[in-house]
């Protein structure tokens, strides 16, 4: 499994992809099958399903079970996901035990 940079899963969620390109965020309580494609600057809404060897394209938010299209995400999607996992990683405070 491949996962790129500034990707955030909700707890919860079970993950079999193949891919997860950068730039992606996916909710809790998400399955996402195995070998399943999530392309970059896409979005998984919560409770969400992707069955095995699905292809989430590029800029696309996908909700329900199964998965389908259900919007599409602006070209600056990248950035957003950028300073919301840099401000996450700035908060995190790692356990002392």
């Amino acid at each position: 499994m491949k996962i790129g940079d500034h990707v955030t899963i909700g707890e919860g969620s079970v993950i079999q992809a193949a891919s997860i390109g950068s730039f992606v965020s996916i909710g809790k309580n998400c399955v996402i099958g195995k070998f399943a494609i999530i392309k970059e600057c896409s979005r998984i809404e919560d409770n969400t399903v992707i069955p095995p060897n699905a292809v989430v394209p590029s800029f696309s938010v996908y909700s329900g079970s199964p998965g389908k299209l259900v919007d599409e995400l602006p070209e600056s999607i990248q950035e957003i996901y950028e300073a919301r996992t840099k401000d996450r990683y700035a908060k995190f405070v790692p356990s002392t035990d």
